[in-house]
């Protein structure tokens, strides 16, 4: 196979200044619990501000392929979880893919050990090299068996339990993950299931049972906190409101980006306050950071409050082994303050960064000494000698860890010369709108892939090309999305309703009746490729006429030999239109289904044809699309929507930059797992 394949990078410069209110996106392990926890109650869970990130997304469906109705309500922002109950689930009908989340795998493999049936879990190609001895122990105590690939890694198959045991277990190392495991399978386990943590952790799960209504106990003894729950308690239908709030590991990196640049406020909303997840404050604090804590509030059980941050010269710090539970995940952003701080900082305890989605500590220990600092470590204790002036100048291994990359672009801000991670995508797994966010409060933060051929065309041993079909609604962006591709990838691009609308534009120009399938296939039979660049092709006229002769199966039989000849080049091609994924090219390597919201979409096309010089008002524009829309979802042949392996996006929110930054990270990662099973 020839493959060439470049990653999304991405870099950031010296900024100051930084200022603005934030309102950071849903705590994701929180997120992931309000779906898993949802989907054991009996009635419906409306889930308001859940993070949407790749991690979260990999939960939800894997609860859908286990029968949980989940439907995601864009409009109104809201995740509706309609409840099967303890006890309710049904087998997964397919493999699980987990992509990079392990919160997903060890929580669900909890959840679905106390049933009779297979569950067989897989992910990325950083989750499979995560070893899962640490839930798997526990669980086959349970009853449940387990067939892995060496050192217990994924591809996993679990044999679930019909007779499932209650069971006392001692966690050997602090986990908020395993301790979770054995509270979700304690549910459907009759008896008391007990969690003894010597070490506390994030203690989400017992909150949120508490605040739905599942009885859990607690109870300090010297060996540690013990933790009950009572399997298979008795329920009754009752619907919910669950707010997510925001998450602090999220916000930390905002937060140390304000403390390190000058000049700098920035104020974050709603953020998750959980004792168990503070550690980092706790330490910016004790570093000097300027950090102030506004309109404490409880919600849901779990302690939230605003927070106002302003640039701070911050000072070293000995951390504390016992405080790495409450902030493993922060270290990286911290390691990146004690960069920028006076005197020289110990980080001790950090025995769990090595076995995160990369091995933290020795990305972080690398980084920081690829961009001038001195790094030493010893052990599990990593000591970090801060320094004013930074040199940068610095390419970072990102190893397809999230937290590394926004660490290195967040420490960039400072360094004299810019600092490169070598790869982005990986953030959107936790925070989509990290860059989207940061250049909101003006940090200097870019991709570098707008102007680089990020993927080539990829030939493989059955001769199939790297062929991207885009679909989506009239004025969804799909086709700005195309050309930019295009461009990037250096493949032809072909706009597939130009050919419906030369098909109307010739039709109008013959005098024929677009209700008369005879006038339109005799139009579509005459278009060729130089009606494609006719200027009249983006009339009002001519689109409602197009919509129409789209609909009949005789005018999208001719077209479509034409569409698939384009497809067929040996160069590859990206077709966007209604029906590429669908029909015109169901074996594309990558499908994509673009959207927004209807509104949004008439402000768009109002504003293309103002430009044009084509006088039309709102309403009308507005008027015509819900009809378009109205008569390509109902159409009998080939109508709009979704294939089924699409990546599908809503750029309601979004800009066209944004939206290109994400699909190339999405065909980067589906692209590398291609080659992985190839490999």
């Amino acid at each position: 196979m020839n493959l060439s394949l470049n990653k999304n990078p991405a870099q950031s410069k010296k900024t100051s200044n930084l200022s603005g209110t934030c309102a950071i996106p849903g705590d994701k392990s929180i997120s992931h619990r309000s779906l898993i926890i949802g989907s054991q109650l009996l009635g419906t869970s409306l889930i308001y501000n859940m993070l949407e990130g790749e991690d979260v997304i990999c939960t939800a469906n894997a609860l859908r392929s286990a029968g949980v109705p989940i439907v995601h309500d864009i409009k109104n922002g809201v995740w509706i979880v309609k409840g099967v109950g303890i006890g309710g689930l049904n087998q997964p009908d397919n493999v699980l893919d987990m992509g990079n989340s392990g919160t997903s795998t060890r929580l669900l493999a909890g959840l679905f050990a106390p049933y009779p049936f297979v569950t067989m879990f897989t992910g990325d190609a950083s989750l499979r090299k995560r070893p899962m001895k640490r839930v798997i122990s526990p669980l086959s105590e349970i009853g449940a068996r387990f067939m892995t690939r060496d050192e217990m890694r994924l591809p996993m198959a679990m044999q679930g339990t019909s007779h499932p045991v209650p069971i006392c277990y001692t966690l050997p190392v602090a986990s908020a993950q395993v301790k979770s495991a054995l509270m979700l399978a304690a549910l459907n386990i009759a008896g008391d299931t007990t969690v003894i943590e010597p070490i506390p952790t994030r203690d989400h799960t017992e909150r949120m049972f508490e605040a739905v209504g599942i009885s859990v106990t607690l109870s300090q003894q010297e060996d540690g906190m013990h933790i009950t729950v009572h399997g298979q308690p008795k329920q009754s239908y009752a619907d919910r409101e669950l707010t997510v709030p925001g998450d602090p590991s999220s916000a930390a990196f905002l937060v140390v980006a304000a403390l390190i640049t000058e000049q700098s406020e920035v104020t974050l909303t709603n953020i998750c306050m959980n004792p168990s997840r503070t550690g980092v404050y706790v330490t910016l604090k004790e570093m000097g950071a300027d950090i102030s804590i506004l309109n404490e509030r409880e919600v849901q059980g779990e302690p939230v409050a605003d927070m106002r941050v302003r640039s701070s010269t911050l000072k070293a710090v000995d951390v504390p082994e016992n405080r790495a539970p409450s902030m493993i995940d922060e270290y990286p952003i911290v390691a990146m303050a004690a960069a920028c701080a006076e005197g020289v900082t110990v980080l001790r305890g950090l025995e769990e960064l090595r076995v995160k989605e990369s091995d933290r500590f020795a990305a972080v220990v690398d980084g920081l000494r690829a961009c001038g600092v001195r790094v030493d470590a010893e052990g599990d204790t990593m000591i970090i000698h801060g320094s004013s002036n930074i040199i940068g100048d610095a390419s970072i291994a990102t190893h397809m860890d999230h937290r590394i990359a926004m660490s290195f672009l967040v420490l960039g801000l400072v360094t004299e010369a810019p600092v490169t991670v070598d790869d982005v995508s990986a953030i959107n797994t936790s925070f989509p709108q990290f860059m989207r966010m940061m250049r909101g409060l003006g940090a200097s933060m870019h991709t570098l892939g707008s102007k680089q051929n990020l993927v080539l065309p990829l030939r493989r041993k059955d001769d199939q090309r790297l062929v991207i079909a885009i679909d989506g609604p009239a004025a969804s962006g799909k086709g700005t999305l195309s050309r930019l591709l295009a461009d990037s990838f250096q493949i032809p691009h072909l706009d597939t309703g130009g050919l419906y609308r030369a098909t109307a534009l010739r039709l109008l120009a013959q005098g024929g009746d677009p209700n008369s399938e005879d006038d339109a296939l005799r139009a579509a039979r005459t278009v060729n490729v130089h009606d494609l660049s006719n200027p009249q092709l983006r009339e009002e006229r001519v689109g409602n006429v197009a919509s129409v002769v789209s609909s009949l199966s005789s005018v999208r039989h001719v077209l479509l030999e034409f569409q698939r000849n384009f497809a067929a080049q040996d160069e590859g091609a990206i077709l966007d239109g209604r029906d590429i994924g669908t029909v015109v090219c169901p074996d594309a390597l990558v499908k994509i289904f673009v959207t927004a919201s209807i509104e949004v979409r008439a402000e768009r096309r109002h504003r293309q044809l103002q430009a044009q010089g084509i006088e039309v008002v709102y309403d009308s524009v507005l008027k015509d699309l819900i009809s378009r829309d109205k008569r390509d979802t109902e159409r009998k042949v080939a109508p709009l929507l979704p294939a089924m392996d699409a990546i599908y996006i809503d750029t309601t929110k979004m800009t066209i930059a944004e939206v290109f930054d994400e699909v190339v990270a999405r065909i980067r990662r589906d692209m590398l797992e291609r080659v992985e099973r190839v490999r």
